[in-house]
């Protein structure tokens, strides 16, 4: 019975994802309201109910051995056609952006498959597991000026690149190639595994198509939503440690862009009990054990880094900050109702970043009022407010 009621809300959910604002305003902080409350959202009911009644084992079984996994990404196929139905010009973007596509591998090397590709769709795998793979794709028409790479969400454990191709149309209208960056999602892989694969995707981009890449040898941006913001933010982070360090080979990049990201897990963790998931998402499993949430959020990191907690960082005091040598710039999209992350994660990381950054022009920051957390991600398949103002950044790229 919980179930069936689980499928029906999460498909209703799903089917109205097509409601775009297209009058959102950006809304500085003094103005925003309280972020929305975890317990106040009817559409979790049914998820509160399943937090109580069914077994915490059952639940936890569930997410470990992928079904809701299976089930998420299968509600997503469920959701195509009130989309369609309401943006039919989405089917046929979809539809170009899909048909014919040519494979190629990194130990290809031969120049034939790329030339014999007439699409805009290109795979290239830069590991075994078959998650491990880019869908590139490229302007029809004349040489792509950079690349922006593209991370999906999907809570650690759920997602697929081919979901996420029309989130490629903003980039490709400012004649930029996109790659779109699978990855192993729970339980094939934890975080850490997460963000190993990211960077090894950059790097296997960078190899494979280096004439995408500027004259300093940079991917153009890479772009994360909700957890893929996250799993990018850490990679960035990570390599920001390593270059200082003089450790780093890892392909830089030019623009850092998190769209509704969660940068703190342990408060992510609260606010998803309060919606009654925490024992269904892949975060407590993923980013967990609970004692381990501080070292996988960003926010923590950054602190280490700079050396902000000595005890934290095992009693060193290191003066890092971020040197624009070895950190890209930062842009933060959030709106204001998002009732699945909550924008005070974005507020506080965006202050934490400009604390740690010699010019903290750096980092800029859209508050976008009357959006939720999908909207973001929809407005750059279909239009609206997020597409906008990420559109006016991608003018100076």
């Amino acid at each position: 019975m919980a179930c069936s009621r689980l499928i029906s809300v999460v498909c209703q959910i799903i089917l109205t994802l097509h409601v775009v604002d297209a009058f959102a305003a950006v809304s500085p902080r003094s103005k925003l309201p309280p972020p929305p409350c975890p317990t106040s959202n009817p559409s979790d009911d049914v998820f509160r109910e399943i937090r109580r009644s069914w077994p915490v084992s059952l639940q936890n079984w569930l997410t470990e051995n992928g079904v809701f996994r299976f089930l998420a990404d299968s509600l997503v196929i469920f959701g195509v056609p009130g989309l369609i139905k309401e943006y039919p010009d989405a089917f046929w973007d979809f539809f170009h952006l899909s048909t014919s596509s040519v494979f190629k591998t990194e130990s290809d090397d031969s120049s034939s498959a790329r030339l014999s590709c007439r699409s805009k769709l290109t795979k290239i795998r830069y590991g075994k597991h078959k998650s491990q793979f880019i869908d590139l794709i490229e302007p029809i028409h004349g040489s792509p000026e950079g690349v922006v790479a593209f991370v999906h969400g999907g809570a650690w454990g759920s997602g697929l690149p081919w979901m996420y191709r029309l989130s490629a149309l903003p980039f490709l209208e400012q004649n930029k190639a996109v790659a779109i960056l699978g990855y192993r999602t729970y339980p094939d892989a934890d975080l850490s595994g997460q963000v190993s694969d990211i960077s090894n995707a950059v790097d296997g981009l960078a190899r494979g198509r280096s004439d995408l890449l500027d004259d300093g040898g940079r991917v153009t941006a890479l772009v994360g939503h909700s957890s893929g913001a996250h799993i990018a933010l850490l990679h960035v982070l990570e390599s920001a440690k390593n270059a200082m360090q003089g450790a780093s080979n890892s392909t830089p990049i030019k623009h850092y862009v998190g769209i509704s990201g969660v940068y703190c897990i342990s408060s992510h963790y609260q606010f998803e009990i309060g919606r009654g998931v925490d024992q269904i998402s892949a975060l407590r499993v993923a980013c967990g054990p609970e004692d381990k949430f501080q070292e996988a959020s960003p926010a923590f990191r950054l602190e280490r880094m700079m050396g902000v907690d000595s005890t934290l960082s095992g009693g060193e005091d290191v003066p890092w900050i971020l040197s624009e040598d070895t950190i890209p710039e930062f842009s933060f999209f959030h709106g204001v109702q998002d009732d699945v992350v909550q924008y005070a994660q974005t507020c506080d990381m965006v202050d934490s970043i400009r604390l740690a950054l010699r010019n903290p022009s750096r980092c800029s920051e859209c508050i976008l009022d009357g959006v939720g957390h999908a909207d973001t991600v929809i407005h750059l398949m279909v239009g609206g407010a997020t597409r906008d103002a990420l559109t006016k950044q991608c003018q100076d790229w």
